[in-house]
């Protein structure tokens, strides 16, 4: 009789032991249950995070660069392509590799949460456009030497001109000073003297260099914008042929955004040599802009072209002292680049501002 006792006195503390045990929340339900921070920035990392070893860790969601990441969890770029090294080899090689779906480790501690949203700060001043310098001897930038801690984003005007006017509006509401290369062929047209007229209402922030008439190859032959520009295509244009598509462009240039080129000009496709610098230099287009970082926002998504996220992070990641950054007016996903560009370079204490101001 008294081992029967003892025997049902086990089995009802066993079944008393598993109940309890069932309702005890699991570490990922109650990192959930914490995560309900909501950052304010379109397109930044929103935390469903929860504690992994050797940390917290992140999913990838559409929209996220590893860069707006980072800023969501308080850390650095190159922080998490070190935590995630071993797991996702190609991230510590290319940022821009980052993919939906992925668990990244976002913090060393497990049950981390991201900053909060930092409060708005006024757009940087101090930029300064209008102040070109004097043609003087023949010289070729990529990048502007003794430039400080600045950034040249620059617009060609070659072609497509569909965001261009919301492009100069964004650029006029958080001061950015930039220097635009219109051809004279885009200028003069309905489009093009909409933007020439912002150029011209905006000289503190807008200045502007010679693109050429018609965006002809001037190396090569060919090329042209329009598909119908009177380019040369059975040899190499002329040192006549180049000065005409300049000084052509020029007089636009001059009449609709009430500024003089000289001596700034970009030779289409980047397509130089010392003939074509030359004959440039024949005219007062003495300076010649080339760029060190390009967006190639040019090229739309649809033909494997970059999405708004990674011109950003490329543009925020590889920019340096001095950098010349190369965009269209009629980029693709041009202005959404710039909306996260802007403030990610300003984040790394980059004054935005005009060739000119880095010249001087």
């Amino acid at each position: 009789m008294v081992g029967r006792v003892a025997a049902a006195a086990l089995v009802l503390l066993v079944l008393t032991t598993a109940c309890t045990s069932s309702v005890t929340p699991s570490p990922t339900a109650t990192a959930a249950s914490t995560g309900s921070w909501q950052p304010s920035d379109a397109g930044s990392a929103i935390p469903s995070a929860r504690p992994s070893a050797p940390g917290t860790s992140y999913l990838v969601r559409a929209g996220d660069t590893l860069f707006s990441i980072a800023r969501a969890w308080g850390t650095t770029v190159g922080q998490l392509q070190a935590w995630n090294a071993e797991r996702y080899p190609s991230l510590a090689a290319d940022p821009n590799s980052l993919q939906v779906g992925w668990e990244l480790i976002v913090a060393g501690d497990p049950g981390a949460t991201p900053v909060p949203t930092a409060v708005p700060t006024p757009p940087v001043s101090g930029c300064r456009a209008g102040n070109r310098v004097g043609p003087g001897s023949q010289q070729t930038f990529a990048i502007i030497p003794n430039a400080g801690h600045a950034v040249a984003l620059t617009l060609d005007m070659g072609g497509r001109l569909d965001p261009g006017i919301d492009i100069l509006n964004f650029l006029i509401a958080n001061h950015v000073c930039v220097t635009l290369f219109p051809t004279g062929a885009m200028a003069q047209t309905t489009q093009g003297q909409a933007v020439m007229a912002i150029i011209r209402a905006h000289p503190e922030l807008f200045e502007i260099g010679n693109h050429t008439m018609h965006h002809c190859d001037l190396v090569r032959g060919g090329g042209g914008s329009p598909t119908t520009a009177p380019c040369v295509t059975n040899g190499t244009p002329t040192a006549d042929f180049i000065r005409t598509e300049l000084t052509d462009s020029a007089a636009i240039l001059k009449q609709y955004s009430g500024q003089d080129p000289v001596p700034y000009w970009r030779p289409p496709y980047g397509s130089i040599n010392d003939a074509v610098r030359a004959a440039a230099a024949s005219v007062g287009y003495t300076k010649t802009f080339m760029w060190s970082v390009d967006t190639i926002d040019w090229k739309p998504i649809s033909d494997g072209g970059p999405t708004a996220e990674q011109i950003a992070s490329k543009v925020i990641s590889r920019s340096v002292d001095g950098s010349i950054v190369l965009m269209h007016l009629g980029g693709y996903e041009t202005l959404a680049a710039l909306e996260i560009m802007v403030p990610g370079l300003r984040e790394r204490g980059f004054l935005l501002t005009s060739l000119s101001d880095m010249l001087h």
